[in-house]
């Protein structure tokens, strides 16, 4: 593949710039990844990287685009001790009931975050031309005289005797997370920064590890338990690595699960199903209790900004930070890794920043709208609710009930939360008469399900919208 320039400079080296790092491997001579963390050689928890000890996974839209950017990925999860966990193992109770994924075969990842992102960085490490450096945080982006474009980072070392440096570049990327600095300096090359969409939810988090055993939930290896309309509890269980289970807790709008045992359990007791109780109740814990906050979603709109400096990306939570009990915001990192590549083969590095961001607008949108709007169906969480989120809402009411007897509707649910094809789907023909006619009857949906043994995969990277 021919160079496009000596240089290109990530910011963070968590899985957003990470990810990026692959495309700019195979058209750079060098890549430097920069993280302010000293990053562990062992698979753990990290200080930057704040709510790593819960849930974490790739839905079948992230593991499928992870496979096609690196090759094998799942194999060497899979060889780390990561579960790969198809669909008919997964007990999904949303609206009320569990949905039916009798004969489909979509997967995910079930592994901690570290084991993630350390299998994932070990393959970063050994393409060629990557170096990493750890330990140094950026202070600032150089520019050319006219300020138009970006050529490079000054960093500051984040340990004793805070070393100073500079590294040229001929593309930055910020995968910097929520906490990016880039509104601040864009704002101080003159620059207007992004407009800011949030929405409170005041989500807290508590997670616990249980020893597993396998014959719980009749094998079954992924739990969601989802918060209804009107309620605050809800939670998550996975089986990770080294024979575990990891269960998080999840409350809304200031509810908090509790840490200790005794209430961490009382909590999953207190959920309207009872698969959580199952796990928790009389299991094993392993280790203390983790807890974290997300107090809102946060949307940087760098797609609206009419101007930005030439050889610049942002990337990842630093564009748009998403709720983790969704699993969005890995796989919308890797949807705009695999369009930065794709926009520097048409157009090169000129440009690439807007580019890059009008080709992954589609996934921030459609991961913004699923995870909002499912939220904004409870009364007391504030925020707009137009016409079209009031139909969509109405629409979903009568969906899930009939995901749970008809293994096509509910198929095709999972496809699109889990980034497999856009919202539209939802409205083909074959979905919508099956709605319809299945939320007139009690039981029975007349359908055949989807072949045992088909894989889901994306249908391109940017998936299909069909008129309906």
């Amino acid at each position: 593949m021919p160079r496009l320039g000596e240089h290109a400079v990530v910011l963070g080296a968590g899985i957003a710039g990470l990810v990026h790092a692959v495309p700019l491997a195979r058209r750079f001579q060098r890549v430097t990844l920069v993280d302010r963390d000293l990053l562990p050689d062992r698979r753990e928890d990290r200080r930057g990287v704040p709510q790593g000890q819960h849930i974490h996974l790739l839905v079948p839209g992230g593991l499928a685009r992870l496979e096609d950017l690196l090759p094998g990925i799942v194999d060497d999860l899979a060889a780390a001790g990561a579960h790969v966990i198809r669909s008919p193992e997964w007990r999904f109770h949303m609206g009320g009931g569990r949905l039916d994924l009798t004969g489909t075969d979509f997967r995910i990842t079930g592994a901690t975050r570290a084991l993630i992102e350390g299998v994932v960085r070990d393959r970063i490490r050994a393409l060629d031309g990557v170096e990493v450096l750890d330990g140094w945080a950026a202070r600032e982006l150089t520019t050319d005289a006219a300020r138009s474009r970006i050529t490079g980072v000054r960093l500051r070392s984040e340990v004793p005797p805070h070393e100073e440096r500079t590294l040229d570049a001929d593309l930055v990327v910020d995968a910097t997370g929520r906490g990016s600095p880039s509104p601040r300096w864009l704002a101080g090359l003159g620059y207007p920064p992004p407009a800011e969409e949030r929405l409170k939810v005041d989500v807290h988090y508590t997670t616990r590890l249980f020893r597993r055993d396998p014959a719980v939930l009749g094998g079954g290896r992924n739990v969601l338990v989802d918060v209804p309309p009107g309620e605050r509890r809800g939670a998550a269980a996975l089986a990770v690595e080294d024979g575990r289970w990891i269960v998080t807790l999840i409350g809304m709008l200031g509810e908090r699960p509790p840490a200790d045992l005794a209430g961490f359990s009382d909590y999953a007791t207190s959920l309207w199903n009872g698969d959580l109780a199952e796990i928790v109740v009389g299991g094993e814990p392993i280790g203390d209790a983790a807890r974290a906050a997300f107090p809102s979603f946060s949307r940087h709109r760098y797609d609206q900004v009419q101007r930005l400096p030439e050889r610049f990306l942002v990337a990842g939570d630093a564009v748009c930070s998403f709720d983790p009990r969704f699993g969005q915001g890995m796989t919308v990192a890797i949807v705009e890794a695999v369009e930065l590549g794709r926009a520097l083969d048409a157009g090169g590095v000129d440009g690439v920043g807007a580019r890059t961001l009008a080709a992954a607008r589609w996934a921030v949108q459609d991961a913004w709208d699923l995870a909002t709007g499912s939220d904004l169906a409870h009364p007391d969480v504030e925020g707009p609710r137009p016409a079209a989120w009031r139909l969509t809402t109405a629409y979903l009411e009568r969906l899930l009930p009939v995901a749970h007897r008809d293994p096509v509707v509910a198929a095709a649910f999972i496809r699109v939360v889990g980034m497999l094809a856009r919202p539209s789907e939802l409205m083909h023909p074959r979905v919508l008469t099956r709605v319809l006619l299945g939320s007139r009857r009690r039981a029975g949906s007349g359908g055949t399900g989807v072949p045992a043994g088909t894989r889901a995969r994306p249908r391109g990277d940017r998936p299909p919208v069909r008129p309906g």
